[in-house]
């Protein structure tokens, strides 16, 4: 009977520290502070891709076909960081601690999302990258897969 205690007090214990680590509740504050940082990051990807996509408009060849990969990876990490931008966004406006619980949860299921897409393309960029010899594209996007590794590396912490 004795064993059956310490059993379950141990079971308890493990669970209370199970949920605590798979719960990692964002404040509001920390979602503030994403916001910004990840809208400067936006920007530069936006600009980046721009950029490469009127470099690789003037080619018409396997170059332009890597260009055009790197570009289509940057706008698929954008679209989920746009995701994960929006629910933190409606976090910084939340005030019943119930709803903020759950668009906390929710923050943490599309940042997963986030950094699941952001490696498979990053994979994809690096994949294509050595593919892009004219300096100013190649330039381009290595500033593009760099930005994409700053945001993940910057929301990773969120997707526990």
């Amino acid at each position: 009977m004795q064993h059956r205690m310490i059993a379950a007090t141990f079971l308890l214990t493990a669970l209370g520290l199970g949920a605590g680590a798979t719960a990692h509740a964002q404040s509001v504050a920390d979602a503030d502070n994403a916001l910004h940082a990840m809208d400067l990051r936006m920007r530069a990807l936006v600009t980046g891709r721009k950029n490469l996509q009127q470099i690789e408009n003037l080619r018409h060849d396997s170059e332009a076909d890597a260009a055009r990969d790197i570009t289509d990876a940057e706008t698929s990490v954008f679209t989920d960081a746009v995701k994960v931008f929006t629910v933190a966004f409606i976090i910084t406006g939340i005030k019943c601690p119930e709803d903020l619980r759950f668009t906390q949860q929710q923050f943490a299921l599309v940042v997963k999302s986030f950094v699941a897409t952001a490696d498979t393309e990053l994979a994809r960029i690096n994949q294509n990258l050595p593919n892009v010899a004219a300096t100013a594209a190649h330039a381009e996007a290595v500033n593009i897969r760099n930005l994409i590794v700053d945001l993940r590396d910057l929301l990773k912490p969120f997707a526990t």
